[in-house]
């Protein structure tokens, strides 16, 4: 077998073993638990959310930002872009779930938030930074939320 056919060979089987790796994981186990936690979840409530507001494209997200460090802060969730939006209206909301501070006491929140020019919160759960459980029970209320305000299309005041 060539070197080139064994690199290869060896890069597959890595990915066999590893299906689901993406670029998140190579840092702290609570990101690497969101992601396998969250990102099903928010799949699969894809359908249903595009079923209950047709006039949403909805779709899951999850990227990493800081200042001191690129992978300082880690954001997961879903996005609804809305058609059809006036120019001065937010034309998306999204279920937004953060964790924030992984190199100094991490904070972990979930809030359902409009785009600008809004950025309005409508709902948000503080949580401790490994409440798993407590992330999970917030999270139906959230998902209703946000299929609440992309229904209603517009910030509540």
């Amino acid at each position: 077998m060539s070197t080139v056919a064994a690199k290869t060979a060896t890069i597959a089987r890595r990915h066999l073993i590893h299906p689901a790796m993406t670029v998140l994981v190579h840092t702290h186990p609570l990101v690497l638990q969101l992601e396998n936690d969250l990102l099903p979840l928010f799949r699969a409530a894809l359908p249903p959310l595009a079923a209950a507001v047709p006039r949403a494209l909805a779709s899951v997200f999850a990227f990493s930002s800081g200042t001191a460090s690129a992978f300082q802060d880690y954001h997961f969730g879903i996005s609804c872009l809305l058609e059809d939006m006036p120019d001065d209206a937010p034309e998306e909301v999204a279920l937004l779930v953060s964790v924030t501070g992984l190199d100094a006491g991490a904070r972990l929140s979930a809030q359902v938030v409009w785009g600008q020019p809004s950025g309005r919160v409508e709902m948000q759960a503080e949580l401790q930074a490994g409440d798993m459980p407590a992330l999970h029970a917030a999270l139906p209320g959230l998902l209703a939320g946000l299929q609440q305000a992309a229904s209603r299309g517009r910030p509540e005041m």
